[in-house]
């Protein structure tokens, strides 16, 4: 397990809605590139670490993959908010225990790029939003048969300090961690997702 770093989040403070998530950033020296034009779609490499309980039982486990972003329209409001839809992710791991894991955008779902202010787009803070399915060759819960897990509502992951898009080495964390139910048997026992630092740079 590599380590990661922590984002401070300080001076800001973060509302997060159906709509998807807005922020009131502190405004730092901007730096980094513009961001591109609405419609702009933008492929990455990702490098996670996941990290799942059920029953009390820990399992952390690397996933690596891609992705694609898509650049939408700016969002009316008192700071500079353009939407940022995360498109798609297939990320893949191995955990002793569970196997093979595949990690993968269920549906597109939107998030928010916000700058500090007008004419300044960095840094940034961004919410990469997750609708995600989690499947593996054995369940930690239960019988230990193959499952696909999936979070009931989108959420997001945070960069709170964003200075350059597309992203380039950063890392984005989870807030508050994140149920996971059964697909096949939804009233059964739940997973919890407690940690996914996810690292985004641009494909080559």
């Amino acid at each position: 397990m590599r380590m990661r770093p922590v984002l401070a989040v300080t001076g800001s403070v973060f509302l997060f809605s159906a709509n998807g998530f807005s922020a009131h950033a502190a405004a730092e020296p901007a730096g980094g590139k513009s961001l591109p034009a609405s419609g702009t779609a933008v492929a990455l490499t990702e490098d996670g670490d996941m990290v799942l309980e059920c029953d009390g039982v820990v399992h952390r486990f690397e996933v690596l993959g891609t992705g694609q972003l898509h650049v939408g329209d700016r969002v009316a409001g008192v700071q500079p908010t353009v939407a940022v839809e995360t498109d798609a992710e297939q990320l893949t791991g191995y955990d002793a225990d569970l196997g093979t894991v595949t990690v993968s955008e269920k549906t597109p779902a939107v998030g928010d790029f916000v700058a500090p202010a007008a004419g300044r787009e960095f840094p940034a803070a961004e919410s990469l939003a997750q609708d995600l399915t989690v499947s593996m060759q054995h369940s930690p819960c239960g019988d230990g048969q193959p499952a696909t897990f999936t979070n009931k509502t989108a959420f997001p992951l945070l960069n709170t300090n964003l200075t350059s898009f597309p992203p380039r080495n950063a890392v984005y964390l989870m807030t508050d961690p994140v149920e996971l139910t059964d697909i096949a048997n939804p009233s059964g026992p739940s997973v919890t997702l407690t940690e996914f630092p996810l690292t985004l740079t641009p494909a080559s």
